[in-house]
């Protein structure tokens, strides 16, 4: 099941500017890379296999909606993508997201 938030009383590039100061706050392992595509944030993990997470910000009325657009775990990650998910849990409660 895709995941998804939403963030209050944001525009989007308000919300991409507060995710990426959260981003900035946390601690990030060698092996993974954060990067934006247009509007989608895209979370890389290179090692022991490669996996892929891309959540894609969209308005939403007063709101901004971050949706979950594609995931690709490798074999080896699959047992930590629990721990993924909380760290995007994480980031997004520092924004003040909820999740929908």
């Amino acid at each position: 099941m895709a995941m998804s938030w939403t963030i209050p009383k944001k525009t989007v590039e308000l919300a991409r500017t507060a995710l990426e100061t959260e981003i900035a706050k946390a601690a990030l392992p060698s092996f993974a890379q954060i990067i934006w595509e247009n509007n989608e944030l895209c979370v890389k993990i290179d090692k022991a296999g490669k996996s892929e997470f891309r959540m894609a910000l969209k308005p939403e009325g007063d709101n901004v909606k971050m949706i979950e657009t594609k995931r690709d775990v490798a074999l080896f990650h699959r047992p930590f993508v629990d721990k993924v998910e909380g760290y995007v849990q994480q980031i997004l409660s520092g924004v003040g997201a909820s999740k929908a």
